[in-house]
């Protein structure tokens, strides 16, 4: 955060939550290519909350993605999602998911100096395919598919450890963004609304997190980052976007993929129910995690509204119209998850993980 002045609280800054990405002229990030990575070709932005995200295209038709750090990111962050996806690719070789380039003199990520700045960069293959964006409602055979491909990621990285795998990072479900006061305070009169029936709700599953199982997880299956080979088809083809991967609850992991892929559902809890059939298929879940998911899907939904505000206040300018088209969504799938009774929700969530077991 900022200093204070005056006995004023700090306020927090994008660089407090990692939402500052970098602005690297194209001309840099081409040189760097060359010096690098010995590649020319087409340069086009790709989004990014935390990285200056370009996808690279070669004259033979090769793709690639490279990510430059905020500068307020340390260079530790950078090396444990190379060493997870290093991880993933010798415990499970399958997994479609980026992989690590090299560069000519055979680092995985190199440093960059720009405008009196010290950033870290890396390049990753650029996965094909089609987001679940646009997927609408999924059926449950789909929905079971989505589910056990995170779980297949999470069974995938049991064992992987890593100095940074603890570094704070706001998206995961505990790491105290669902309770920090300013964010609510700045919450837009709309979103107040919609959020603040369920805050102590939410901050009481948050908290009971700590007394979970926890290892390193993808923390980020949202449609966006979910592929499928085509418009028309609905089995996941890969994963992609390792930015927000943590240790943190393993539960968690499958409440982010929830809530992304029941909003919308004509049967949210029934959505859900297939989700976890699937995670729990790769990654059996104990009845004390299972106790709390629904508490958590309306945590994620919660914090995604707390955090996206926060970013439509302070993203630059080429993210306004993205993060401003999230709102919406955010705001009704959080009115309609939480008016179901959780109650009833926990206990369909267990009928459904029991008649699977016992097909």
């Amino acid at each position: 955060m900022s200093n204070g002045r005056d006995g004023v609280a700090p306020r927090l800054q994008p660089s407090d939550l990692r939402f500052d990405p970098p602005e690297v002229d194209e001309d840099v990030r081409r040189v760097l290519l060359r010096q690098h990575w010995g590649l020319e070709g087409s340069l086009n932005r790709l989004d990014g909350e935390r990285d200056q995200n370009t996808r690279v295209t070669t004259s033979g038709g090769d793709v690639f993605v490279l990510k430059i750090a905020s500068s307020s990111e340390d260079r530790s962050v950078a090396e444990f999602q190379c060493a997870a996806l290093d991880h993933l690719a010798q415990a499970d070789p399958e997994l479609l998911v980026p992989r690590v380039v090299q560069a000519m003199a055979g680092e995985r990520i190199v440093n960059l100096e720009s405008d009196g700045v010290s950033m870290s960069a890396r390049l990753l293959t650029f996965l094909p395919g089609v987001t679940f964006d646009s997927a609408g409602s999924l059926g449950p055979d789909a929905l079971v598919g989505v589910g056990a491909s995170q779980g297949r990621l999470a069974s995938a990285f049991r064992g992987f450890e890593h100095a940074a795998a603890t570094n704070f990072m706001a998206w995961s479900l505990d790491s105290g963004m669902v309770s920090n006061e300013e964010l609510w305070t700045d919450l837009s009169p709309e979103g107040r609304a919609c959020a603040a029936p369920y805050r102590e709700r939410v901050e009481s599953a948050a908290s009971s997190l700590a007394g979970t199982r926890h290892q390193v997880v993808h923390n980020d299956g949202h449609r966006g980052n979910l592929l499928r080979r085509t418009q028309d088809t609905t089995d996941v083809i890969g994963v992609i976007d390792f930015g927000d991967i943590a240790k943190t609850a393993v539960i968690a992991d499958l409440a982010i993929c929830g809530a992304s892929f029941i909003d919308c559902h004509p049967n949210q809890c029934a959505a859900l129910g297939s989700i976890a059939a699937g995670y729990h298929s790769a990654m059996p879940l104990d009845s004390n995690e299972v106790d709390l998911l629904a508490d958590l899907v309306l945590t994620r939904i919660v914090l995604g509204l707390l955090l996206v505000e926060y970013q439509a206040r302070h993203a630059p300018s080429h993210r306004l119209t993205e993060i401003a088209s999230e709102l919406p969504s955010y705001q009704a799938n959080l009115s309609r998850w939480g008016e179901l009774d959780p109650s009833a929700t926990t206990a369909a969530l267990h009928h459904q993980l029991d008649t699977t077991e016992r097909r």
